[in-house]
Parts: structure tokens; sequence; C-alpha cells
């Protein structure tokens, strides 16, 4: 077994250190693997380490510019480092590709929305859900989104829509508690 494939098989294993280390020893030997600079970087970021995954992202990048894949990992990891602007640049660049892009709309509204840019973000929400109605990932952040302008009615409709989609979905399920406890605070209050 190769070192490429040792990689693979601890990322696979959820052994996100040993595949980077086995990543490494694989690009020495090909400085220019596409598989491995996009699979470490991948591997990066479950350990949460968004720059050196953005490094790799980049290296792949230089080997294959329009591999639109690596391009929306690499805009995760912006938004998850909190680069939001850069995040929606790239995300826009991937949509003038591929407008029905649906993790590139929800990437990209989750950036918006850290921005202020509120009615771009529920557009991209929407476009991805009319893309795929059942992408539970948008439902969950247009609860979101609901749940932080204090529309309880609206984020409730929107995780009861993920967990009738996927009843198992530990996301939706904490969120529509959050969102029932903030409403029987509400009507508390009003009652006082």
């Amino acid at each position: 077994m190769n070192y490429l494939e040792l990689a693979d098989e601890r990322f696979r294993q959820g052994k996100f250190r040993e595949a980077v280390h086995y990543y490494d020893y694989a690009l020495k030997e090909t400085p220019a693997n596409f598989r491995a600079l996009n699979n470490k970087g991948l591997a990066l970021f479950a350990l949460n380490k968004f720059d050196l995954s953005i490094e790799c992202y980049d290296r792949a990048l230089a080997l294959h510019p329009d591999a639109l894949s690596v391009k929306l990992k690499k805009a995760i990891s912006l938004n998850c480092k909190r680069d939001f602007e850069e995040a929606r640049e790239l995300l826009s660049d991937i949509l003038s590709q591929d407008s029905m892009n649906k993790e590139a709309l929800n990437a990209r509204a989750l950036a918006e929305f850290h921005l202020g840019l509120d009615d771009e973000g529920m557009a991209d929400l929407e476009q991805a859900l009319a893309v795929d109605a059942n992408y539970t990932m948008a439902w969950n952040n247009l609860g979101s989104f609901y749940l932080g302008l204090g529309k309880l009615d609206d984020a409730i409709a929107c995780f009861d829509r993920t967990l009738a989609i996927d009843v198992r979905d530990y996301d939706a399920l904490l969120l529509k508690d959050m969102a029932l406890e903030r409403k029987e605070k509400r009507a508390n209050y009003a009652q006082t």
C-alpha cells in the first residue's frame, strides 16, 4: 500500500492527524498530486486548521484552476475562519459557473448574513431550496436566521421541515427546542 492509499484509509477511519501525516509523505514523493492536496485539505478542515486547509486547496487549484468542488471547500474554510468577504467573492465565482449549486448558495448565504446582507442571504437560501426542497442544511440555516430575527414561528416551521425530511437531524432538534423555549418565555413575559 502506498502513502496516498494509507492516508485515504486513515481519513475514512476518521484518523485525520494520521491522514495528514501520510498525505505529507505522498506529497514529498509527488508534490503536484491533486488528490493528496485536496484530501489533505479535507483532513486539515476536519481538524479545524482552516488556514492550512486553504493552503492545500490553493495548491490543488494551481494544478486544476476550474475544480469547483475544491473552490467550494476553500470558500467553506474561509467562512469558518470568518473571512466572509473573500468567501462570498469565491462563492459568487462558483455560482457564475454553476448557478444551481445548492452548497455554494447555502455557503454564500451564511457569508452574506455575517456581512449584514440579509436580503441577499435569504434569496440564496430560497434559491438553494428551489434547487432541492429536501436540502436540510438550507432549512436549518433559514430557521436559524429566523430565530435570530425573533421570528419564532417561521423558525419552528423551518426546523419542522428539516425533521420531516430527517427525524434524527440533531441540529434541527436542538434549534427547534431553542425556538420553542424562547416562544414560551415570550408568552410568559407577555402575561406579566
